[in-house]
Parts: structure tokens; C-alpha cells; sequence
């Protein structure tokens, strides 16, 4: 009798991957929707047998991105194995900033950094962005605003993302036993905008996702409405610093998220996924409140 093929179980879209050894120990947060690990250092010091373990885990899953968030003074020793210091979160670790550090994995040692002209690009983003803000009301009397519930969030985002033109995000874990709040938006005449922020009260910040990007005018509304409803909320829950990434030659989103308060604080070499390509990316952060609770102007 002929034997029947048994059909691996799919891999999970997030998986959490150990390294440990005596002078060492690592998380590794693999993204395999977006192509994107995220590096959690337990022990200080970066040493080459960290390097060498993340480099084999990349390749092995066909992940370009990696990045870490670290205090200042553990920058340099991530910069000595290959990294580069791609952007400030202001306020990440409540009272010190985090320092994003990134390396595109490839077959030389030093990771690629963005050109004199992806920095430019990037910057010709946020003036256009800025010009455009001018233009949104300070109150938004169009855009319906709902709390969303998880499952219509994440029904939502398997619909874009069985055809990924403009997915952004895959509402996916980013860090470690987080809390996540979603929010539906809406302008007038226009679509839903589905906006989600992962946080963690220990640290105090949070990252907000956009489901996807912006298409027309109306989605920038909606999402700019979206956006400022979503910081206030994380306001309220004790959160003190947000942060986000998208594509550093994108206007509408770039416009809706300086309509919104946040700035640009650094740029990463292919650090957005969209359209099933990886490019460059504006961090984006705004500082929502004071460690002592008072709110940032």
C-alpha cells in the first residue's frame, strides 16, 4: 500500500527562538509575515556569537530586517558586530530614551545603512508631510471613531492581507507578554482604517500599527482621526512614549501621522515591509506624557 504524504504543520507567524550560552543569552521575535526579527538582549554585550546566531537564524527564514532596541551605552558594542544606529524612541524605557539599532542581513559583515539619497527622500517625505498637516482640522467632525474588537480587527486584516497591495501591518506580537488595543476609523463617504497599538505598562510605550496605507484623502482624515483618539487612550492607560514605522517615500501616511503629533526620529534601511517588498523606513515617535504623569505639549 502506498504511503499517504503527511503535510508539515505551518510555521507560526511569530515565533519566539533562544540563544544561551554561559556569556550570552538572546530572544529572537521572528516575524515571518512581515520578514522582520526582533532581537531581545537579556545579557550585556554583543558579542560575535550573537552576531553569528541571528545572522544563521535570518538566512535560514529568508529575513532581511533585524533590529534590537537598547539603552545608550549598549549602542557601540552592537555597532562593533555589524550593526548601525538607526533612530531615537524617546521615552521607550519611561525615564531614558531607546536606541534603535539595525542591521540588513547579507553576505558581508557590515549591514547596507541608507544613501545620502534614501536620507533625502525620507526628508522631502516629512516637509510634504508637514505642508499637507496644515490642512487637517484640529478637530476631526467627519471621522467616526469605534473601539474595535479584536476579532473584526483581525478579520479586517486577513481580508488585505490575501491581497497585500498597501498591507502595512499584521496586528502581530512585536515584544513579550504585551497588551493590544484596536481602533476602527473611519471619515465620512470614506473606508475603515484599522489601527492597533501593542503595549506594556512596565516600560511604558507602546507601538501603534496602521493596518494599511492610506489610499486617498478620506483615509488620511480617517486615519489622522484615528491616531489622536488612540493617543489619548494610551494617555489614559499610563503609557508615555509611542512609535511606528512606515515607508519613508509614503505622504499620505507620513501626513497623517504629523496631523497627529508624531515626528520623525530616525530612518531604517529597509525597515517597512509594503507590497511584499521591504523598503526604508521612518520611525516615527511622539513623547505622550512625563515619567511623573504630566502630559508633553
Amino acid at each position: 500500500m502506498a504511503k499517504v504524504a503527511v503535510a508539515a504543520a505551518p510555521l507560526p507567524v511569530v515565533e519566539e527562538l533562544h540563544f544561551k550560552s554561559e556569556s550570552a543569552y538572546l530572544c529572537l521575535l521572528v516575524n515571518r509575515r512581515i520578514g522582520l526579527i526582533r532581537v531581545i538582549d537579556f545579557r550585556s554585550g554583543a558579542l560575535p556569537a550573537k552576531r553569528l546566531f541571528i545572522q544563521n537564524v535570518a538566512k535560514r527564514e529568508g529575513i532581511e530586517k533585524v533590529i534590537l532596541l537598547v539603552e545608550k551605552d549598549e549602542v557601540s558594542s552592537w555597532t562593533r558586530v555589524g550593526f548601525v544606529r538607526e533612530g531615537t524612541i524617546p521615552g521607550f524605557y519611561k525615564r531614558s530614551d531607546g536606541h534603535l539599532v539595525g542591521c540588513v542581513i547579507g553576505d558581508r559583515t557590515a549591514s547596507i545603512e541608507v544613501n545620502d539619497e534614501g536620507q533625502k527622500l525620507a526628508e522631502r517625505t516629512v516637509n510634504a508631510a508637514k505642508k499637507n498637516a496644515r490642512e487637517v482640522p484640529e478637530v476631526l467632525t467627519n471621522v467616526a471613531i469605534e473601539v474595535a474588537d479584536e476579532t473584526d480587527a483581525l478579520d479586517a486584516r486577513d481580508g488585505v492581507w490575501k491581497k497585500p497591495n498597501g498591507a502595512l501591518s499584521g496586528f502581530d506580537a512585536f515584544g513579550r507578554e504585551a497588551e493590544r488595543c484596536f481602533v476602527s476609523a473611519t471619515a465620512k463617504k470614506g473606508k475603515p482604517v484599522w489601527i492597533s497599538a501593542e503595549y506594556q505598562d512596565c516600560f511604558g510605550h507602546a507601538l501603534v500599527e496602521t493596518l494599511r496605507t492610506p489610499t486617498d484623502d478620506l483615509d488620511v482624515l480617517g486615519l489622522t482621526g484615528g491616531l489622536r483618539n488612540l493617543c489619548e487612550d494610551l494617555k489614559e492607560r499610563g503609557i508615555v512614549s509611542a512609535f511606528t514605522f512606515a515607508p519613508s517615500d509614503d505622504i499620505g501616511i507620513a501626513t497623517a501621522y504629523v496631523a497627529a503629533g508624531f515626528r520623525k526620529t530616525g530612518v531604517l534601511a529597509r525597515g517597512s515591509h509594503h507590497n511584499g517588498e521591504r523598503r526604508d523606513a521612518i520611525l516615527w515617535t511622539r513623547k505622550l506624557a512625563n515619567p511623573g504623569g504630566e502630559e508633553v505639549e
